[in-house]
């Protein structure tokens, strides 16, 4: 650390002060703040500035000049080294720069000055996090939480940020100690429920729902999770009455209406009243539809500009790992056959991952060069992270089959798994559930359903007859008929040979399930959805006009 710091703290020119001045100045008229703002560099101009001084002109000029700001953070830490919030400073502007072990030198040494200082632990973790180091990110999180003072809103910020980044065991952690020090809020209650539904602990899960739910009934998301979290019975009605007392309610929000509804049509569907569950479904659709409608048009646009897009040239970055991406449209059991991949000791399953959408939006505008191979070298460290090693990475985000031609162009080895399913038993499964997400907008509508999987059936159409990466298809109704045979094929496909390593019990304790399948997904393997739609035809006509020709045209390309 002595020697980072000795070698990156040389004066500023001439020049650059200059420079920093004018830039200050000018930021200084736009924002109406320029007298003081003249008063401010006319202080640090004749060296009578103070900290507080060079940590406002840090900032000042970080969002827009990182490596001018980083300058004067050099200046300043010349006057101040053990100034923990200039360093944070100075490892924001290093890390804005692209220099991140510059970055995680300052960010540190900040923590060590200061380890309470929230900012620089946050700021630390995300670099972390950027680098796919999600233990060492879990632990910078696991430490500021303990040495920054307990109190409701510090519980969390930490526990948010560990489930935000896929973490639910470490954050499952910290829930003895929390619920043990203080009355805890209901907001603290609804989380420790989604991280204990993640993590398949059900009793527990819905034990804290419930006193979300009661405590707060606005906690739309709690109504929901609750009825995820079981299948209902008739000898327990206790979270079936408290369901349909809510659903009786005038004077909750429309987004917590339509929770409500979706996890109700889901109870009755357990109990088998189906007419029921398809009336309240019906009403709960219609609801979320009426305030967030799904633009087809613009779907039916987007995907002609997919098929017209040019082949992207392969990226040369060397992973010396196989990617593996199980896609399709959701509820054609990504859930499960990523999950079952996973029960091998030489597969990690990292869950739905949003980075490939997110680099495809940015090189679409973006053409700097190496910015390609910086983005395929992102993505291979959030595969590996730093646990064990394995030769196989699952990425199960059902909608990256929009972006198969980026995965072969920066992943040349990697392997797509396609999974389909009846169409009909997938879009009533589609209907049946709430995703809260501007993705899955089209799920809430019949037509809607079936316009955007006829776009998912030309765009694997196209990828296929491009022969842009090896794709393998999976069938919901073989796999749940003879698990085995295609789970054999399937690691054939992936270049795993010879019999399936198990994986040891207690690691499978930590696997988490953030789907809306979370339930389904911890059951033995069953075919009772296989055909589930037959039950709804009576009372859904737009289910059953899918009809017979839909088997190809929605689901499964020629």
């Amino acid at each position: 650390m002595a020697d980072f710091l000795r070698d990156s703290r040389t004066l500023m020119s001439a020049e650059t002060l200059s420079l920093a001045w004018s830039r200050l100045r000018r930021i200084g008229v736009e924002s109406s703040v320029s007298e003081s703002m003249a008063s401010l560099v006319a202080r640090l101009s004749n060296n009578e500035g103070s900290a507080a001084d060079w940590r406002a002109a840090a900032e000042t000029l970080l969002p827009t000049e990182p490596s001018l700001a980083r300058s004067l953070l050099d200046e300043a830490l010349q006057q101040w080294p053990r100034h923990a919030d200039l360093h944070y400073l100075r490892g924001n502007a290093q890390r804005t720069s692209g220099n991140p072990r510059a970055a995680e030198e300052d960010l540190r040494e900040a923590l060590r000055l200061d380890p309470a200082l929230v900012d620089a632990s946050i700021s630390l973790a995300y670099l972390l996090r950027e680098q796919g180091r999600m233990q060492s990110m879990a632990s910078v999180i696991l430490a500021m939480w303990q040495k920054t003072g307990r109190t409701p809103d510090g519980d969390l910020r930490a526990l948010t940020f560990l489930r935000d980044c896929g973490r639910h065991v470490d954050a499952a952690s910290m829930l003895p100690t929390i619920l043990a020090d203080h009355a805890v809020p209901v907001r603290i209650h609804a989380i420790a429920g989604e991280i204990m539904l993640a993590l398949g602990r059900f009793d527990q899960a819905r034990a804290h729902l419930r006193v979300a739910v009661e405590g707060e009934p606005e906690h739309a998301s709690a109504w929901l999770r609750l009825a995820n979290a079981q299948r209902f019975n008739a000898a327990d009605s206790g979270d079936f009455n408290r369901l349909e007392a809510a659903g009786a309610r005038t004077d909750l929000s429309h987004e917590t209406q339509v929770c409500i509804g979706f996890g109700l049509g889901k109870a009755c569907d357990d109990l088998g009243d189906v007419e029921r569950a398809a009336s309240v479904l019906g009403v709960a659709n219609a609801r979320w539809r009426a305030r967030q409608p799904w633009q087809r048009d613009r779907w039916l646009r987007f995907i002609d500009q997919r098929l017209g897009a040019p082949r992207t040239a392969a990226c040369e970055v060397q992973s010396g790992v196989t990617p593996v991406f199980v896609l399709g449209l959701p509820r054609t059991g990504t859930t499960l056959v990523a999950r079952l991949l996973a029960g091998d000791a030489r597969v990690r399953n990292r869950g739905e991952l949003n980075w490939i959408a997110a680099f495809a939006g940015r090189l679409a505008t973006d053409n700097r060069p190496g910015l390609r191979d910086a983005a395929a070298r992102m993505y291979l460290a959030q595969l590996r992270q730093d646990d064990a090693p394995a030769p196989c990475y699952v990425d199960k985000n059902p909608l990256n089959f929009l972006h198969l031609d980026l995965i072969a162009g920066l992943f040349p080895k990697a392997r797509v798994v396609h999974c389909r399913r009846d169409p009909r038993d997938t879009a009533l499964s589609l209907w049946s559930a709430h995703f809260m997400h501007a993705d899955m907008g089209w799920s809430y509508d019949f037509g809607d359903i079936a316009a955007f999987a006829g776009g998912h059936a030309r765009l694997m159409q196209h990828w296929a007859s491009q022969a842009l990466i090896p794709i393998h298809e999976v069938d919901y109704e073989s796999l749940v008929a003879d698990t085995d045979a295609e789970m054999q094929r399937l690691h054939a496909f992936i270049g795993l040979d010879g019999d399936a390593q198990p994986v040891a019990a207690s690691e499978t304790l930590t696997d988490a399930i953030t789907t809306a399948s979370v339930w389904q997904a911890r059951q033995q393997i069953h075919a009772r959805s296989v055909g589930r739609w037959q039950q709804y035809a009576p009372y859904l006509a737009p289910l059953a006009a899918f009809g017979e020709s839909a088997s190809t045209s929605l689901s499964r390309p020629a």
